[in-house]
């Protein structure tokens, strides 16, 4: 009950016959590329940490280092870094090629290896063992070793915090955060890499100024809406609603309970939804209540998400016992 707070507002709840069951409480950030905040729900100053969030900004310098063009990488490829993938067969090749190309082997890579995404969803083999080219976080972490080899900086060390490159992720998180370095919290991920923790109205700024366009020959934004099924894959929320979007947005989730969107347009808009008890089954009915409202998808859009926006609970023998429904 800590971690909801008294300014947590309920967001989703879980229906079973004719009466709930239980409910998701949580903070929504609407802002723009300025650090304003335009609407918000719950508290817009809560910490949270980014976890798998970070990850398009994670892969801003090595972008701007045109690692692309050194390394020959293709969009893919460089989609891969931004990605927090099932780990299917083609997610491997690519972070295979990713490595290859960089003259590394797998066994450069410091993320360790993990049941993949892709086992609870029926998409890839459950039977062990696992590659750590199947770590959701593998891309991220061949792009920070191409990174480290154009600028000649060691890589046995490259998720030190304060290791070169990672300091430079730090100075982009804060720049398109608008907040200052001091103020954000470094930890370790799950992959073991330097993970970040700062107010959710920060995040949804940083994800504004995603939309708005980072200066660099390639665009993680355009990444990330050009190829949504490297960002995660096959039965994924987030590969889902960028496909529907047509290249206006993109989605990224974090982990525990929080998911970020960008919106491109003329006023470009981040949004930020964190569930306090990190359930992540509440976000998709969230977020999509969220898009209608805010306009970001129409209706023909909507309707080709439907299948998200009242996610429906089966039991062991695959009868729908109840939903889990937006009641914002």
């Amino acid at each position: 009950m800590k971690r909801q707070q008294k300014s947590a507002v309920k967001l989703a709840h879980v229906i079973r016959g004719q009466h709930a069951e239980s409910e998701h409480w949580g903070h929504i950030v609407v802002a723009n590329a300025h650090g304003d905040v335009l609407q918000s729900w719950g508290n817009p100053e809560l910490v949270v940490h980014m976890r798998s969030a970070a990850k398009p900004f994670q892969s801003v310098p090595a972008l701007q280092d045109n690692v692309a063009a050194h390394f020959h990488f293709s969009q893919k490829e460089l989609a891969l870094a931004c990605a927090s993938h099932n780990g299917e067969p083609e997610h491997m090749e690519i972070a295979a090629s990713l490595l290859r190309k960089i003259g590394f082997s797998e066994e450069f890579l410091q993320c360790g290896v993990h049941r993949p995404l892709g086992v609870d969803l029926g998409v890839v083999d459950e039977e062990p063992p696992y590659s750590v080219l199947q770590n959701n976080c593998s891309g991220k972490h061949a792009l920070m070793l191409a990174a480290c080899v154009k600028n000649d900086w060691p890589i046995e060390n490259y998720l030190d915090p304060a290791h070169p490159h990672q300091q430079r992720i730090l100075g982009t998180l804060a720049r398109m955060g608008c907040i200052e370095s001091k103020n954000i919290g470094i930890n370790i991920d799950g992959c073991s890499a330097p993970e970040f923790s700062l107010p959710l109205k920060n995040v949804a700024t940083m994800y504004a100024n995603l939309a708005a366009g980072v200066e660099s020959p390639i665009d993680p934004f355009e990444l990330m809406a050009n190829h949504p099924f490297v960002v995660a894959g096959t039965k994924r929320f987030d590969t889902a609603v960028m496909s529907a979007g047509d290249g206006k947005l993109i989605a990224k989730i974090g982990a525990e309970g929080l998911e970020c969107f960008a919106v491109r347009g003329s006023n470009p808009l981040g949004i930020v939804i964190s569930i306090s008890d990190g359930n992540s089954r509440a976000t998709p009915p969230v977020a999509l209540e969220l898009l209608q409202r805010l306009q970001v998808l129409n209706a023909q859009q909507l309707e080709s998400l439907q299948m998200y926006s009242t996610t429906e609970e089966l039991n062991h023998r695959g009868m729908l016992v109840g939903r889990i429904e937006c009641v914002l």
